[in-house]
């Protein structure tokens, strides 16, 4: 994904009739490029376990909140895939068994708990370029607020509406993971996930050099 990214970025830079800066567009092209794998991979499997409608929700709901809250990241592409793509196909599993006719329910207490949130944590900034600006932390919190209530509207929509009910459970609770995340706790479990893959990566790395 960097290798292509970096082809793409060095032949629109070097065809561009005014200067551009090539790691701007290798960093953006990697990002964009990089989310759309992810998401046709984890639609692939959810299409072949029958779950992608919920699956698609979930992406949405996930996907938009988090484009203004932000949230924590894994240190690497393919770790971020692995882990996105188990606990999503996990969370549309777990949508089934969750009884919709508790909905109003659910979305109060979603309200409060995201409310709280955002008014403490967002935006939840990656630890090597933090935001320290106010005016666009202020920004990011009232765009977060924004699409909590849209999504939660939409949800309401979705249900007593359409009569999708599956799609509403699945959007609420695709907003509550990402609230999770947010937290000093769930961004604790995510930093587990990458302990996990470098104890993993070290054995694998071990045991190569043992067989060479």
């Amino acid at each position: 994904m960097n290798l292509l990214a970096r082809r793409i970025a060095h032949l629109m830079a070097e065809n561009a009739n005014k200067s551009l800066y090539e790691d701007e567009i290798r960093y953006g092209l990697e990002i964009s490029l990089g989310g759309l794998l992810q998401i046709f991979v984890i639609m692939a499997v959810a299409f072949l376990l029958g779950m992608s409608k919920e699956t698609l929700a979930l992406i949405c709901s996930t996907a938009l909140y988090r484009r203004y809250s932000g949230g924590a990241h894994c240190q690497s592409y393919f770790r971020c895939t692995i882990v996105s793509l188990s606990h999503i196909i996990l969370l549309a599993y777990i949508c089934r068994f969750i009884p919709v006719i508790h909905l109003p329910v659910y979305i109060t207490f979603l309200a409060i708990l995201a409310i709280l949130i955002i008014h403490y944590y967002v935006p939840v900034d990656n630890l090597i370029n933090p935001i320290i600006d106010k005016p666009i932390i202020r920004k990011r919190k009232q765009k977060s607020y924004w699409v909590l209530f849209l999504l939660l509207l939409i949800s309401l929509i979705s249900s007593y509406i359409m009569g999708e009910k599956l799609v509403a459970i699945a959007l609420l609770l695709g907003l509550f993971w990402q609230n999770i995340t947010l937290l000093p706790a769930g961004q604790a479990y995510i930093h587990l996930w990458d302990q996990l893959f470098d104890i993993l990566a070290a054995k694998f790395k071990r045991e190569g050099v043992l067989k060479c």
